[in-house]
């Protein structure tokens, strides 16, 4: 077990050092990450993002899967108790993540630059 085990954790961290890997630069790139970690959907508005169909659902995706946390961990802890108010907590926590993570990676670096990948063909 052990062995199979530190095989994927070596496969996986190959995987993981031989793909390219962006992120923003600089202060705003950490400021629009800590909106976006303390209120899911403030970083990818300050971006910019909601002028764009993807980011609009990006970022109602944020702001829906936000109220049903809360929403979630208010009905569970309020009926069940405390072992299961976790399921809410973890949807809220998790989205907070992903939510930062994005408005990080995703902040542009200069005027209208984004700091995603644009592999140009030669054909």
């Amino acid at each position: 077990m052990k062995k199979s085990l530190s095989i994927a954790l070596i496969v996986t961290t190959c995987l993981f050092i031989s793909q390219p890997v962006l992120w923003a630069k600089g202060g705003e790139s950490l400021t629009r990450g800590a909106a976006s970690l303390l209120v899911p959907g403030l970083g990818q508005y300050i971006n910019g993002e909601l002028e764009t169909r993807g980011g609009k659902v990006k970022t109602g995706a944020m702001i829906v899967i936000e109220a049903g946390a809360i929403v979630t961990t208010a009905v569970v802890g309020g009926i069940a108790g405390y072992p299961q108010i976790w399921t809410g907590l973890g949807i809220f926590i998790l989205n907070h993540i992903w939510s930062a993570t994005d408005a990080y990676v995703n902040a542009p670096a200069g005027p209208e630059v984004s700091l995603k990948e644009n592999i140009i063909s030669d054909r």
